[in-house]
């Protein structure tokens, strides 16, 4: 496993230290001295994919870090997974977990990636459990991209950090440096070509360089790179724009174009609210419904109709925020 593991570019590139990722001036400071100290809070690391939150998680729990036995004394899951979700995650796996005393290291940490994905239920079981154990050795440090969807009493237990995507020129330098690490030729068109289509999941686009990548030459076909979700994402906001230039009349092709994708695709639709509610033309009303569906999705009994509800729903509050301006 571990060879495959280092055959993989996005494990064998990932950063292993703090001066390896883009991160804010202050942020930085703020963990240099508590990597120094070998000492940290709670931490909430809140914001849209592609912000660095996982991975800096990573370093912190490891031997650049704090960390130096992370065997015994970390435990990880991510907050979207049905066991990690689960009511009894917290009572059967973390509090065992953390009942035993750290061996070498000051701190036991439990990493909950995507922690905005646990249910309601279980936030009443981590709060407690933080609350008991933060007074002893534990520590906690969880990732979210909604920080609304965290409960006030959690995020309270927690020292917040709130992350934006990482720089498209960092992730080009990136793909650069491991390009030429690897000795792949290589033509700037492409690399910028492939993080227009995947940014900012950098996972992807790390992925799609090493695909792409065979003997010894970067040779990228746009139509396989070109994601179904991204076309999604350009639909919604073709949809936002004939609106606000008053072609409503338009609007009804570009549903059909939306109804004609979800209904031939499996979509990964997490990733479309997620970029959609980042964006920065997608306004402030329509912002609010992408949130909304977002949270239900999980729920939902038929994921593409879920979605074509969202997109109606956008439609129509569009409309009347256009019509409430009008009439001011």
């Amino acid at each position: 496993m571990s060879e495959l593991l280092d055959s993989l570019w996005i494990e064998k590139y990932r950063p292993h230290t703090l001066k390896d990722v883009s991160l804010p001036k202050q942020y930085k400071l703020d963990f240099e001295k508590a990597i120094e100290r070998q000492d940290i809070p709670n931490l909430l690391f809140s914001g849209p994919p592609g912000g660095g939150k996982t991975t800096l998680a990573l370093i912190l729990a490891s031997k650049t870090g704090i960390m130096q036995n992370k065997a015994d004394n970390l435990l990880m899951a991510n907050g979207s997974s049905k066991k990690a979700r689960s009511i009894n995650f917290v009572d059967l796996v973390v509090e065992p977990f953390l009942k035993t005393p750290p061996v070498g290291d000051k701190y036991k940490i439990v990493f909950i990636d995507e922690a905005d994905n646990l249910t309601g239920d279980s936030y009443s079981s981590w709060r407690g459990i933080i609350e008991k154990y933060h007074k002893a050795y534990g520590r906690f440090i969880w990732t979210c991209n909604y920080l609304s969807k965290i409960p006030d009493p959690i995020q309270s237990r927690f020292t917040p950090y709130v992350f934006h995507q990482i720089p498209k020129n960092f992730v080009f330098d990136y793909s650069v440096n491991i390009l030429k690490q690897e000795k792949i030729e290589y033509k700037d068109k492409d690399i910028n070509f492939i993080i227009s289509q995947m940014y900012p999941d950098v996972r992807r686009i790390v992925n799609i360089l090493q695909r792409s990548s065979a003997d010894g030459k970067l040779v990228i076909n746009e139509k396989d790179i070109i994601t179904t979700e991204k076309v999604l994402i350009s639909n919604i906001v073709e949809i936002v724009s004939l609106i606000s230039k008053n072609e409503d009349k338009k609007v009804g092709k570009v549903v059909n174009n939306i109804i004609d994708i979800i209904s031939k695709q499996n979509l990964e639709y997490r990733n479309v609210y997620t970029e959609l509610f980042f964006m920065k033309t997608i306004p402030a009303p329509a912002k609010i419904i992408v949130n909304k569906y977002s949270n239900s999705h999980q729920g939902c009994l038929i994921p593409h109709m879920h979605f074509m509800s969202m997109v109606f729903e956008i439609i129509k509050s569009l409309q009347q925020y256009k019509k409430a301006m009008v009439g001011k």
